[in-house]
This record gives structure tokens, sequence and C-alpha cells, in this order.
């Protein structure tokens, strides 16, 4: 008889980097990505690890983190939108805590299972036994594996049968670039697009200098300046990220992260000297892809240079000339992403509301 143990790590750093590495695939989104992300201070997150063990060698790990789960980040929108002036009134509204599996800042969830384990149904109930304490002690009302995508649901099909319900989570998009040139690029697109982002890019010039840099300790105040403009621009977010987060990236993924700087040049006659940072973008690199997850700007300026657009084509460009073949976007923007050619890659939540009533309703309407 297999005895299942369960060990909760309050830190990646407790679980040894080779036992980490023998279970997960190479991923830009590794050990690395969730020691960054862990010692950033996100405030209101939690961030611990499941693992499962058989004998001393661990058979399943988990990246869980506990926060409080605003239910229109699962919402279109409108009824977003709806919700949002409804909470300047009662505040509480349609939040809960929650018990996530995965990652608030992560491209998708993941949960790694030893091969020899995935088809054993026995892993599975200890699986849910202790994600379900973990739940009970931290009082969360859910427990929700964050941001999977369709290929991850056959391994996970087990849990459907102990009570969880497959959702729809906001989808994220792709880009795939077969192309030789940025020419060959826009060439693909609608004579709308194209000709739009010929004009926008004539209107810009060359007024921005842009700057590829794995280390922004230079100007960390400032690139965090711009993301929490583009953060505090936003109608719901579910993080907020510090100081310390980019900092983390810069030093502890040096060989995956690059920030792309947006640079304006003093205007001759202007108080002060030298150049003006007006924008920013984190990327993951990793094998043929480049992996977009965070930008910041200067609303200002940005408009009136277009610079979302020239950032888009700018990482457009890297990758055609560094080879990488998929351009991994942000979710969100949705209608303009498919105009530039973008395919858009469902993501699906598994939930369990560990109120069995509730839960069994919530399973029916899923």
């Amino acid at each position: 008889m297999v005895d299942l143990r369960a060990r909760l790590l309050r830190s990646i750093r407790e679980i040894p980097r080779p036992q980490w590495e023998a279970l997960w695939p190479p991923l830009a989104e590794g050990y690395d990505f969730y020691l960054c992300q862990e010692e950033a201070g996100i405030p209101g997150f939690e961030f611990v690890y499941l693992a499962l063990h058989d004998g001393e060698q661990p058979v399943l790990l988990a990246p869980l983190f506990g926060a409080r789960f605003n239910m229109g980040l699962a919402m279109d929108d409108a009824w977003r939108a709806r919700l949002a002036r409804l909470q300047r009134h009662a505040p509480w509204l349609l939040l809960f805590d929650t018990l996530f599996c995965g990652s608030p800042t992560s491209e998708k969830g993941l949960v790694a299972i030893h091969p020899a384990w995935q088809r054993r149904p026995e892993l599975f109930t200890a699986f849910d036994r202790a994600l379900r304490q973990v739940a009970a002690e931290r009082g969360a009302w859910m427990i929700v594996f964050k941001d999977f995508m369709d290929a991850d649901l056959p391994t996970l099909a087990p849990m459907k049968t102990l009570g969880w319900f497959v959702g729809d989570g906001l989808p994220t998009a792709a880009l795939d670039l077969p192309y030789d040139s940025l020419d060959a690029y826009l060439a693909s697109l609608s004579t709308g697009a194209r000709k739009n982002m010929k004009r926008k890019l004539k209107k810009s010039g060359d007024a921005v200098q842009i700057e590829a840099v794995q280390d922004i300790e230079h100007c960390v105040d400032e690139v965090h300046r711009l993301y929490m403009n583009v953060h505090d621009h936003g109608p719901m977010s579910f993080e907020v990220l510090t100081r310390q987060f980019f900092l983390n990236f810069g030093r502890g993924m040096r060989e995956h992260a690059l920030f792309f700087l947006y640079w304006l040049p003093q205007v001759e006659g202007q108080a002060g000297s030298g150049r003006r940072l007006v924008g920013f973008n984190l990327c993951l690199q990793f094998e043929d892809r480049l992996i977009d997850k965070y930008i910041g700007m200067d609303y200002a300026v940005s408009r009136e240079l277009n610079l979302y657009f020239v950032s888009f084509l700018n990482n457009v460009r890297w990758c055609i000339e560094n080879g990488r073949r998929t351009y991994m976007l942000s979710q969100g923007g949705y209608e303009v992403k498919e105009r530039l050619g973008a395919r858009l890659i469902p993501m699906r939540t598994m939930t369990r509301i560990r109120n069995p009533m509730i839960n069994w309703v919530a399973q029916r309407l899923a």
C-alpha cells in the first residue's frame, strides 16, 4: 500500500533545485522565476508549495498562492465595469479568499507530476485532500487551478471525479512569425491594418530611442512608476507588482529576462539634461519564443508617440531577427491583437468550492 505524504513548503528554497528540475520540463518560468516572484513582496499574496512524497522523493509539486479574488476579473468588460461601480458602495461584494494553484504572474498554471504517477488515482485523491486541508487552514472559500491550457486538462481529469469543475479563463494570445523580415510580417496583415500600422510608425518617426537590457537597476524607480501608470489606468487588476519584482527579474533571470526601454531625448531648451524614460516592456525569452509580461508607459506622451504599437513592432522585429518564431502576448485587448494576426489560446480554470452544497450547484452550472 502506497503512503503518500503531503508537505507544505513556505519557500521554494526548501525544495532542492535537482528535485524541482527532475519533475518540471525546461521552462522560462521555472525555479528562478518562482523564486523571483516569491521574494518580490507582492502585497496581498502568500506563496507556498505543496509536495506529495513517496518515500523521500516528491512525485508531485504544485506552486500555490493565497489571495483575495475579485470575481469581476472573471467577467467580460461590461459586467466587470458594472461590478466595479457596485463595489464603490459595497467593497466586499464578490470578493473571496481563495487558494490558487499556479501563479499570478506566469504565462500559464502548472502542476508537476512524475510520469509514473500520472494515471494513479490515489495520487489525485491525496492531492485533493491536501489542497482542501491547506484551504481550510487559511479560511479560503474556494480553490482554483488558474490558467491551465487544454493540453493540461487530461492530466488533471481525475480531479473532476472528486468534485472539481472546469470553467473558462481569459484567453492568451500568440503571434506566429514565419517571416524573414518586418516588412514580410506587415505584408501578411489586412490592407487596413497594414496602412494603420505604417501611419502610426511614420507619425512616431525616430523620436524614441529603444534599448534592450537584462538589468534595470539604474532606472528601476522610473520602470516601476511607468508600470503603476498602466496598472492604475486599468479598470480592475489582480496583483500590484513591486519595485523589487522588476529588480529580481533583472538580477535573478539574466538568461531569460529582457527589458526593452523606450527613451525620449531631452528637447533642447527644456529644464534638465539627458533623456527621459517614457516606456518599458518586460519580456522573457526562451527557446523559440518571446513572452510578453508587463508594460509601462508615460501617458503624457505615449499616445502621441503610438508607443504601444512601436513596442509591439519592436518585439516582432526582435523575434524575427533573433529566430524566435512565436511571440506570446499578454491577456486582454483581443480585438486589436487578432487584427495584428494573433491567434487566441483558450485558458481554463478548475475549481472546488469548500461548501459542498454550493460546490454541487456550481458543478451543475459550469
